[in-house]
């Protein structure tokens, strides 16, 4: 069975590699400094200690504040697996280094994260729309993509037996 590996195992591997490259550990993933990411992955895929030389998957989640960046990197020989996350703060213009130079298979998995949530990888080879058409108004994937008057969020507020939902902390499209 492949072993995955705590969020303090990946950082201590990373900051072994790249010293000052760890924003911060949970218990199951450490958290990368943006400016460090593609030195620290190509690190980590290259050491021997580490030898994650396989991303599963990459994908981004939407935190209402914030958005992250997850990545799912495999070793076959020492099986193992790591998660490692990059925080992108900045909602009206998400921003993150592209990792396509230390994985190819990134390149259409970014181009996802970038058509369904709107996050842009900084130097990836060519990052466009590879579902939705150019042009589509907005990021379906986006907790906030179908905010309508008056606070209403689409769906269900809540399910029998469960506590109502807080509002949402997004702005509120005015009445047209």
């Amino acid at each position: 069975m492949t072993r995955e590996l705590t969020g303090l195992e990946v950082t201590a591997m990373a900051e072994a590699l790249v010293p000052g490259s760890v924003a911060r550990a949970t218990a199951n993933a450490c958290y990368l400094k943006p400016e460090t990411l593609v030195a620290t992955m190509h690190a980590l895929r290259t050491g021997a200690e580490s030898d994650l030389i396989h991303l599963t998957n990459l994908c981004g989640v939407d935190y209402w504040d914030h958005f992250e960046v997850v990545y799912h990197i495999q070793s076959f020989d020492k099986n193992h697996i790591a998660t490692i996350k990059v925080e992108v703060m900045d909602r009206a213009n998400p921003v993150t280094p592209s990792v396509v130079p230390v994985w190819h298979g990134a390149w259409m998995q970014e181009n996802e994260a970038y058509d369904l949530l709107g996050i842009k990888f900084e130097g990836h080879p060519n990052l466009y729309r590879i579902f939705l058409w150019e042009g589509y108004p907005g990021w379906p994937l986006r907790k906030d993509f179908l905010s309508m008057p008056g606070g209403l969020q689409p769906g269900l507020n809540e399910f029998a037996g469960v506590a109502r939902r807080p509002e949402p902390p997004v702005s509120v499209v005015p009445d047209a």
